[in-house]
């Protein structure tokens, strides 16, 4: 089964490890970024976790105190950048008292409130472009901090910023970080004429999968006025991402796949503490 799945790596990913990047060029690169941390959406799948707290669960407390949208803002914070856009919308309050204007981070927070409606990732970006929360001459990082960075050897916003520069040399206008496969999440089996002749348990498939993590080029952002609107609730993954693949300006940065944990379930969340638990 496994020489099988590598075959389908070699035909669906190939990925190359960005350069090592110029100080000044980094520097420059970053005095000219902002983050936007999503922390707008319901979290359904987190009640667990939360039981009844009225909570966003970006803003609910780890068991080391933290949150999981501090964390992620300090990781880009001690890379230098200092510009961040909280797009909120559920239980706005509790990331707003949890993060105030960003001073005790070391950084400035603003914030962008979706309308009277969720508008997804597409319509929250919209949203902050029109009311000026989001710089349209400036890079975007956009990430879920919900997708949390673990066990990540090198410096993870140095690794993509260097992606990413490099991907716009060949004419990429976003970066989409991935891994390069995940496990599936069932048995799995190889079988032929109805005989099983190979059991294993959540094989790795080798499938490049975005993990909540996307840079923008100023470039980009014409498209958000075309592509979405703020009466429905839509996605760039699913509207812009296409679009930019055909036009050949939508290009990837990975990372090893345990690097990276989707925290939206009692499960992963589990598997989260126990990695804070252990570090």
């Amino acid at each position: 089964m496994q020489k099988a799945l590598q075959k389908l790596k070699t035909q669906v990913c190939d990925l190359k490890n960005p350069q090592k990047l110029p100080g000044k060029k980094f520097k420059s690169f970053i005095e000219n970024t902002q983050v936007a941390l999503m922390a707008g959406g319901q979290g359904t799948r987190f009640r667990e976790v939360l039981e009844s707290k009225e909570v966003n669960k970006n803003a609910h407390k780890l068991p080391n105190g933290e949150t999981m949208i501090e964390r992620t803002i300090k990781m880009y914070a001690k890379a230098g950048i200092k510009n961040f856009i909280a797009l909120v919308y559920h239980s706005s309050n509790s990331i707003i008292e949890k993060l105030g204007n960003g001073e005790k981070l070391g950084v400035e927070i603003t914030y962008s409130h979706d309308p009277d409606r969720p508008v997804g990732k597409g319509g929250a970006v919209l949203n902050a472009l029109q009311n000026g929360s989001i710089d349209p001459t400036k890079n975007l990082i956009v990430h879920n901090p919900d997708d949390v960075i673990v066990n990540f050897e090198q410096d993870f916003v140095k690794h993509i910023i260097s992606g990413h520069i490099q991907n716009v040399q060949q004419g990429a206008e976003a970066s989409i970080v991935v891994v390069e496969e995940t496990p599936y999440p069932f048995t799995g089996m190889k079988i032929k004429e109805n005989k099983v002749e190979e059991v294993e348990m959540y094989p790795l498939i080798p499938i490049p999968t975005h993990i909540g993590v996307t840079i923008f080029s100023p470039e980009v952002f014409k498209y958000f006025p075309k592509l979405f609107d703020l009466t429905k609730k839509s996605d760039f993954e699913k509207v812009l991402f296409p679009i930019l693949s055909k036009e050949k300006k939508l290009y990837a940065v990975s990372i090893p796949g345990d690097s990276w944990i989707a925290v939206n379930n009692l499960k992963t969340y589990k598997k989260f503490v126990e990695y804070l638990q252990k570090s």
